[in-house]
């Protein structure tokens, strides 16, 4: 058996490292991510649309549309600049209502005097692998992970008495209804590839984006405002002008070759001519 097994290992494929003469390869990172509770989990999945059903973005949606968002950012889209604004707005709430229940749920766990409380987590935690594209998927991520730290704290304070079901239940409303708000943002945008340039001619595609989205705030068309973290605009390289430039003809010169052309057609005339008068008198030898 052990012989059988010693001809099935996996050869493993070494890359050779690169010489100082190259240039480095590009950089990978794998994170992962524990979830204590079932709704830190749907939080992470979300849901799929069905019959009479909405679904609902999750975590993991959430960072794929973000993509997009933030390559369109990159390529001079105001809208998409106003979008992740108001992104991050809207993740900076959803974390300050997490952190003021969190911090009203310690206290009320360390109230009771005699007695040390230790916050319940789960006995099979489920470990999640995230790969974002960008840093609004991971700033996804630290929302979902607060979140599942105050379910534990919400669960171990109902569970002990401390507050009773229908607390617990707002408590995980008010800030599951926050990070939804959040993450159904990036579902109101959509691409249209227009660039800064397009709205101030109002060519097509600026005519289009602003009957889709309305008037762009000056202070986003102007680059005054934008996200903390945002993406460095890389605009379009303008075409390049190619002049050419003709040779200048000398018309003097040519006037005097066409004179000159002129003199010799008229010597050749004269000749021609000489020739004929002296054949007719009969000079034959002076004709040639």
């Amino acid at each position: 058996m052990s012989s059988i097994f010693e001809n099935e290992e996996v050869k493993k494929v070494q890359i050779p490292p690169r010489t100082i003469g190259e240039q480095p390869g590009g950089l990978r990172s794998e994170t992962r991510m524990t979830i204590q509770t079932r709704q830190a989990q749907k939080m992470v999945v979300g849901r799929r649309r069905r019959q009479d059903v909405q679904p609902i973005i999750g975590l993991l949606d959430f960072g794929r549309r973000m993509k997009l968002l933030w390559l369109s950012a990159q390529a001079d889209d105001p809208y998409a600049d106003w979008y992740l604004l108001r992104i991050e707005q809207s993740i900076n709430e959803a974390k300050t209502v997490i952190v003021e229940k969190k911090q009203w749920l310690d206290e009320v766990l360390n109230a009771m005097d005699g007695f040390d409380v230790g916050i319940a987590h789960s006995l099979e935690p489920i470990q999640v692998s995230i790969v974002f594209q960008n840093p609004y998927g991971y700033m996804g991520a630290y929302l979902v992970s607060d979140y599942d730290a105050l379910c534990c704290s919400v669960f171990t304070a109902s569970h002990i008495g401390l507050i009773d079901r229908k607390m617990a239940n707002s408590i995980m409303a008010a800030a599951g209804k926050s990070i939804r708000r959040t993450f159904d943002l990036v579902a109101k945008w959509k691409f249209t590839g227009v660039t800064r340039e397009d709205i101030q001619i109002k060519n097509p595609s600026g005519t289009r984006a602003i009957e889709t989205y309305g008037e762009c705030p000056e202070p986003i068309l102007a680059k005054i405002k934008r996200a903390n973290i945002c993406p460095e605009i890389r605009e379009k390289p303008k075409p390049v002008v190619i002049t050419v430039k003709k040779k200048a003809v000398d018309k003097s010169q040519n006037e005097v070759n066409t004179s000159t052309m002129s003199v010799d057609k008229v010597e050749s005339a004269n000749k021609k001519a000489a020739a004929i008068s002296l054949l007719e008198d009969g000079n034959f030898e002076n004709a040639k």
